[in-house]
């Protein structure tokens, strides 16, 4: 199964516990994702990105403040209100004035487009009436998941109109291309849930809100950061609002074992609980500087507590979650080259190549 369009974005919801068969069914499969060990002896404690420079904190552009045309440096934004400035406009606009206009203005000065394509498609898509967790957090984490953290750089237009692209205008511009145009296809682990935590009947429906199975969820954690140091997105919260953020590291303690339960996969030999803490990148409000090692990046941690059901190989066949809290879906998405209308994002992205160590 593919992410169909992902109009996701991430924040917090109720946690609320559910009963499920144990083993996974085709949607919860962890080879979805490549060929995973599920030996669980084999599956590290704990583990990391390999790659400092990625899962950075960011901002996921909301629907209802504009999305990549928000100016979201300056003083008076004034959404869904400006005129994108004329080139003889430009010609008279300050530096400093020229830096607080949206992403997307500046992508398209630096394209010599004063017809702002890439202004006028964004606010076709975006509303001030728009739900407040409606943005594309899906493409900021495609790209936070497939390329280190933007430089800031200034670039001039064959007018000679120079244009400041801080690090925020080229994760939205970045994020605006994983979300809308990438050709690549993200592949999911799980089931959104549709239903609202108040929803007396749609939680009942097993077939859209049991979510990620918990031996799934394991085994890809474990093999993504613990044996690959390879990221993959998560759905932190159950039900119908979607809030995806990239993983960063986990760590985790094995804690008791028990019998089999009638409902344990078929084969389970042996029950093992575990307890894991995932750290992800947090949703932070734009700036105008890189933020990896820095006090502006923040995360977040996610606690689960689940029993896995081991057969006599010690293989981890599926499980149980201990309590409510539990990820509706985890996903991956490939890099995409920058090609056509983004062909400019080549001269435009400028990864960060001085991370040595990683502070989070």
């Amino acid at each position: 199964m593919t992410i169909r369009d992902l109009t996701l974005i991430v924040c917090f919801s109720v946690f609320l516990p559910t009963a499920q068969a144990q083993s996974w069914n085709a949607r919860n499969n962890p080879q979805r994702l490549g060929q995973l060990d599920t030996k669980l002896s084999k599956l590290p404690l704990e583990g990391r990105v390999g790659d400092p420079s990625l899962a950075w904190p960011g901002n996921h552009w909301v629907n209802n403040s504009g999305g990549i045309a928000h100016r979201w440096s300056a003083a008076d934004p004034q959404n869904f209100k400006y005129k994108s400035p004329s080139l003889a406009q430009l010609r008279a606009l300050s530096e400093d004035a020229i830096n607080q206009l949206s992403p997307a203005e500046k992508f398209d000065i630096y394209n010599r487009d004063y017809r702002y394509s890439t202004v006028k498609r964004v606010f076709t898509q975006v509303s001030p009436q728009a739900p407040s967790w409606h943005g594309i957090c899906h493409g900021y984490t495609a790209a936070a998941m497939n390329h280190p953290e933007p430089q800031n750089v200034t670039l001039v237009n064959g007018d000679g109109i120079a244009v400041t692209f801080y690090s925020s205008d080229v994760a939205a511009l970045l994020a605006y291309f994983y979300a809308k145009d990438a050709p690549t296809k993200a592949t999911l682990v799980g089931e959104r849930c549709y239903a609202d935590p108040e929803d007396s009947d749609r939680p009942a429906n097993r077939e859209s809100c049991d979510d990620m199975n918990a031996g799934a969820f394991h085994v890809i954690v474990t093999n993504r950061l613990g044996l690959l140091g390879e990221s993959f997105v998560a759905d932190v919260t159950r039900f119908r609002e979607v809030w995806n953020h990239v993983a960063v590291s986990y760590s985790s303690t094995l804690l008791a074992q028990s019998e089999p339960k009638a409902i344990s996969a078929r084969g389970t030999v042996l029950r093992q609980l575990v307890e894991m803490k995932v750290r992800y990148a947090g949703a932070i409000s734009p700036k105008p500087f890189p933020v990896i090692g820095t006090p502006a990046a923040e995360y977040m941690d996610s606690r689960y507590q689940y029993w896995l059901d081991l057969n006599k190989e010690g293989e981890v066949l599926g499980g149980e979650w201990q309590d409510g809290a539990q990820p509706d879906f985890l996903w991956i998405k490939g890099a995409a080259a920058f090609r056509g209308k983004w062909q400019k994002l080549n001269e435009i992205y400028i990864p960060r190549v001085d991370i040595n160590t990683l502070d989070q």
